[in-house]
């Protein structure tokens, strides 16, 4: 069987904690080691290995001064634990073993000390959610430092730490690092099923490990957010968002909650002013501090007799911009501001494009500044973000708080596929013009995985951002360590490139790579090019019994119906490949046998696997035939069928 992993790939060494029969392994899940050291993603803005290591073997103590981030610390227990240290947590140093300062530039002067020492300099100055890391002696003892500008930032630190262990070692290095865009995240905004509140709580704590800050909850069939938007939550699902905000605070995620009343709301109208209050205040009391309206994909139009009175129409959509203004000005300076909240985000109703428009002006003209504002570029879906669209954008909007809504991965719009392609066309100096993005991912919430650790490398360091290795990094991350498992995930993502607003469109590259080699063998008379696809073909078919093994476990049961697609697929073109030799053989005997047994294979894939639900709510089970591998497989069919009925 042939080995998928590249060269460029990005090794990755999994230490196991025994944590629990379904924990993720705390260290080490994405580090490739170059020349210098561990790998460390997102890439850091600064870093420098300066020789020797740091052993976490014996015993350490992790002095907090008056650091008190439960997240933070218990991330550098396991990290210890992981190298198969003793450790123990005290307020001041122990005078022995290896010392581990962690705290911020408020907190702990004798964390800010060492980074000094050890650093050259303290966080003191860097961006917010930044930190100071390094490695070595200080004050005669082994010592490792973590020193955020804030506690964001040095739970950051912690992190890094774990990514940075090498076996049982942390190696020398000094590090300055911080996030180029304020806004690093993804927005549950998507059509259809919506992920699960498991998924949504894996989702929470992958988005810390990956130095994320911003989840935004807006599915779009829950019924509470837009349909029955006045409605205050109850039962189960009031319970379910309480635990959501818990992890999401822990892990120093904020949790935005986005309201959607626009199907029906009256924008001059107290009692909606009131509904909507009501509803962010049952989220406030258990620790939401982040609101966001979302004016997205409704009409163009009133709902009360008030509204149509205080803005008449005219020829041009300047009163229903400055209706929606009103009532998000109200929100700003008579909800957000006396509570000391974030100020308010929102989506305005023509949220693409970077042209000005009669809306757009008025809509940015009359909105309060301190109010941010998302767009999607060019489209609803971006094959590309330019500096240059999003200068204009900010302009049309009227804005200097501008931020992406990407619809990257999203599939509500192609539910029968999945979309493994890597975060590509983002400029390098977006961040200069942009607040951040937030990535719109699929409704499959671990198959998302590997994209949204692409928005976090590329949102954290544009100019560094390396598409390719950063998805490396992640399959590697999702997969685990085991090579069969990884050449398996990287088979199944090649099958799901096929984005239909890139240009051009990625069809299965490795596969089509594989099956255009197949032919070339085949015209030129050798049986040369031809292993390549059959092992590839073996190797698909395994992917169904392999994938369950991975890492992250949700992702096997999230691509469940594309994986037997593929299973199913990879089977009825081995029988073509048979039916061929056969024909070669002069055995049309055999020949007829396998092409049927394919023909049985192909009905196979015309399944209805993939759930779904309707606008209304209603969930609608095995209602979607799944997509994967298409202009390769299906193309494979056409072309053997041919030779097959004598063409």
């Amino acid at each position: 069987m042939f080995n998928l992993h590249r060269s460029t790939c990005l090794r990755a060494f999994l230490v196991a904690l025994a944590l629990g029969a379904n924990a993720a392994p705390i260290a080490n899940e994405i580090v490739g080691r170059d020349d210098a050291g561990p790998a460390v993603f997102p890439i850091p803005q600064q870093i420098a290995f300066t020789g020797g290591k740091v052993s976490l073997a014996g015993d350490v103590t992790v002095v907090t001064d008056n650091f008190t981030d439960a997240a933070t610390i218990d991330t550098i227990k396991k990290v210890v634990a992981a190298a198969g240290g003793k450790v123990v947590v005290a307020s001041k140093p122990s005078g022995k073993g290896t010392q581990i300062f962690v705290g911020t530039e408020k907190d702990s002067s004798l964390a800010v000390a060492a980074a000094k020492a050890l650093a050259d300099k303290s966080a003191d100055g860097l961006d917010a959610d930044g930190y100071a890391l390094a490695c070595g002696h200080y004050e005669t003892l082994p010592t490792i430092v973590l020193n955020g500008v804030d506690t964001r930032g040095t739970f950051y630190a912690s992190q890094t730490l774990r990514q940075l262990l090498d076996g049982a070692d942390i190696p020398g290095v000094k590090m300055h690092d911080w996030p180029l865009m304020s806004i690093r995240g993804s927005i549950e905004g998507f059509y259809g099923v919506p992920w699960s509140h498991e998924a949504r709580l894996e989702q929470l704590v992958y988005y810390g490990k990956h130095k994320m800050n911003t989840y935004v909850y807006t599915p779009k069939d829950d019924p509470l957010l837009r349909a029955k938007w006045r409605t205050l939550y109850s039962g189960d699902e009031l319970t379910q968002l309480k635990e959501l905000v818990t992890t999401a605070n822990a892990n120093h995620v904020d949790f935005t909650y986005a309201l959607s009343p626009g199907l029906s709301v009256c924008y001059s109208s107290d009692e909606d002013f009131d509904a909507t209050v009501a509803k962010f205040d049952q989220l406030r009391d258990f620790g939401v501090s982040s609101f966001y309206i979302a004016l997205d994909d409704i009409g163009l139009e009133f709902h009360c007799d008030a509204d149509k009175a205080k803005w008449p129409k005219t020829e041009n959509d300047e009163w229903i911009a400055d209706a929606q203004a009103f009532y998000l000005n109200r929100v700003q300076t008579e909800y957000i501001e006396p509570n000391n909240l974030k100020d308010l985000d929102t989506v305005p109703t023509n949220y693409a494009g970077s042209a000005s428009t009669p809306y757009k002006t008025e809509f940015g003209t009359k909105l309060n500044k301190k109010i941010r504002v998302q767009w999607t570029g060019e489209g609803v879906f971006s094959n590309e973000i330019t500096v240059d669209s999003v200068v204009k954008a900010d302009e049309s909007y009227v804005t200097d708080n501008l931020f992406l809504w990407d619809n990257f991965p999203v599939n509500d719009g192609n539910r029968d596929r999945l979309f493994f392609n890597p975060l590509t066309k983002r400029a390098a100096e977006l961040y200069k013009h942009l607040l951040g993005f937030t990535s719109n991912p699929m409704n499959q919430a671990f198959a998302s995985m590997a994209s949204l650790a692409n928005y976090a490398d590329y949102t954290w360091n544009g100019p560094k951002y390396d598409a390719t290795k950063s998805m490396d990094a992640s399959l590697w991350e999702l997969s685990g360590s085991d090579t069969t498992v990884h050449n398996a995930v990287i088979a199944f993502t090649d099958l799901n490139q096929n984005w239909p607003y890139q240009n051009p469109v990625t069809n299965a590259p490795q596969l089509n790579k594989d099956i255009d080699a197949f032919w070339a063998a085949r015209k030129a008379g050798t049986s040369d090019g031809t292993k390549a696809l059959k092992d590839r073909l073996a190797l698909i078919i395994t992917i169904p019994d392999v994938l369950p093994k991975m890492a992250t476990k949700g992702f096997a049961t999230d691509v469940a119906p594309w994986s037997t697609l593929a299973k199913q697929w990879a089977t009825a073109c081995q029988h073509l490949i048979s039916m061929l030799e056969a024909l070669d053989a002069k055995d049309q005997s055999k020949a007829d046998a396998e092409f049927n047994s394919a023909k049985e294979w192909v009905e196979k894939t015309k399944a209805k696997t993939v759930d779904d639900r309707n606008g209304d709510g209603e969930d609608l089970p095995k209602s979607i035939v799944p997509t994967t591998g298409d202009e390769a497989f299906d193309k494979f069919l056409t072309d053997a069928t041919a030779i097959y009925n004598g063409k």
